[in-house]
């Protein structure tokens, strides 16, 4: 059998040897570095799985603070609502006593300062 594989390999040539050696060779290079690529693709693919977990948890954060920020905005606004009506009230309240005190005291010194 070993003499029948050694006759072929003569009447095919020596350009055929050293084809099916490169092949042979190219074969293993790519054995090899094939399952390296598939590897690296793994981790690439665990990394970009990672990417889109934090991803995740950063648009829930920035959710609750907007969440938050907006809730803090309307306490402010609803404070400066309160304001605003007690200092008109207080500005009805002090009209009302310079009407008064005009009407009380026509030649009142304070009238006029």
């Amino acid at each position: 059998m070993e003499q029948a594989f050694i006759k072929a390999l003569i009447n095919a040539g020596v350009g055929s040897v050293f084809a099916v050696l490169m092949m042979i060779g190219l074969y293993r290079i790519a054995r090899g570095l094939g399952g390296s690529f598939i590897e690296a693709q793994q981790r690439q693919a665990e990394a970009l799985g990672a990417q889109a977990q934090a991803m995740g948890g950063l648009s829930s954060t920035v959710r609750e603070f907007i969440t938050a920020d907006n809730s803090e905005h309307r306490e402010m606004l609803v404070m400066l609502r309160f304001i605003a009506q007690q200092q008109k009230e207080l500005e009805e309240v002090r009209i009302e006593h310079e009407t008064r005190k005009k009407q009380a005291h026509p030649h009142c010194p304070a009238r006029t300062a």
